[in-house]
């Protein structure tokens, strides 16, 4: 299978940054229900805005976004940029590809959560033993799905490929290619 190169950036979500949002974006922003959320929320889309604008050029806060039907954002533009977020806990991750539908997904492990459990609800079968396999199993699905931009439920096609990436301590990562096979993953740090 064909490989494509991956820009994966790693942002905290504990320093503070500019805010670039939209009307829409800062309505959605404030009905987070908890302070600490809203604010991870604002830097990681913030954030989102200052990385696709370095692609882009220009002001971040001029970015326009469109949703396709299961909430997958994309550049309004004519831009070749596929991107895809993701955020959990203290840091997010963005993910950026020339012309591939991109997805991926970063998880904070969590003891109380049984991810055995819902993996099974999502089909997967022959599962490893260790939490943090697990965690990579989950995030390789829905790095796959968020790719394609379909509902987590469904599977994703056989040539939507994922690879597990360096994540802080505590998470784990993966980024997937709907269509080819994650080559080159150039990690920057915002």
């Amino acid at each position: 299978m064909e490989t494509r190169a991956v820009d994966l950036w790693t942002i905290p979500l504990t320093r503070e940054c500019p805010t670039h949002l939209s009307a829409d974006e800062l309505a959605r922003a404030n009905r987070f229900r908890f302070e600490e959320d809203r604010i991870r929320w604002i830097r990681a889309r913030s954030s989102l805005r200052v990385i696709l604008a370095s692609y882009e050029g220009g002001d971040p806060a001029a970015l326009v976004f469109r949703y396709a039907k299961h909430g997958k954002p994309a550049l309004l533009s004519a831009s070749s940029i596929e991107f895809n977020l993701s955020h959990a806990g203290d840091w997010a991750m963005v993910a950026v590809a020339q012309a591939v539908p991109v997805g991926v997904d970063i998880e904070r492990l969590r003891a109380n959560v049984d991810m055995a459990a819902l993996l099974r609800r999502l089909g997967e079968t022959d599962l490893p033993q260790t939490e943090q396999e697990l965690y990579q199993v989950w995030t390789r699905r829905e790095a796959r799905t968020k790719a394609e931009g379909g509902p987590l439920f469904t599977r994703p096609a056989d040539d939507t490929c994922a690879i597990d990436v360096a994540a802080p301590p505590g998470y784990s990562a993966s980024v997937a290619l709907a269509g080819y096979q994650p080559g080159k993953v150039s990690v920057k740090v915002e």
